[in-house]
């Protein structure tokens, strides 16, 4: 092939990536809006840094007046992030991960976020998960409006 067949297969090689780049992103929601990590975060920080109340109310995008605990929807979820704060403060290391989504409608996601920890002197894992709920505000951002213990 000569100089200009070379330059047209990579004028063409460049072309289709582009597009194929677009369209994955197009379809990649995610990408764009996050309300998966926006859950993993918020649970994070409500076991890893409670006191931090400015940050949990920037992840979950609560007006400066409301309390971020005022999103905890039940017992099941106080006991369990008492637990998790008693297991870090134990020195116990706990890893975070989304591990669903459920579309409830175009505006409403549920995400469950599941904390593992290595339970020390067994080779067993266990885990705690935790359903975050998440709502399309006025401006079409995500705000996590309940959070509840997974049973």
């Amino acid at each position: 092939m000569d100089q200009r067949g070379y330059r047209a297969y990579g004028r063409k090689a460049a072309r289709y990536a582009g597009v194929l780049l677009l369209l994955g992103l197009a379809g990649c929601e995610s990408f764009w809006n996050a309300p998966e990590r926006r859950a993993l975060d918020f649970v994070e920080t409500l076991v890893t840094a409670p006191a931090d109340t400015q940050q949990l109310r920037d992840i979950a995008r609560l007006a400066p007046d409301r309390n971020p605990e005022e999103l905890l929807d039940g017992l099941s979820i106080r006991v369990t992030l008492d637990f998790l704060r008693a297991r870090q403060a134990q020195g116990v290391t706990l890893k975070f991960a989304q591990t669903g989504a459920r579309r409830v409608t175009d505006t409403r996601r549920v995400i469950t976020v599941q904390a593992s920890y290595l339970q020390p002197d067994t080779p067993l894992n266990n885990d705690v998960r935790v359903q975050v709920q998440l709502d399309k505000d006025d401006q079409g951002r995500w705000c996590i409006t309940r959070v509840t213990g997974d049973n």
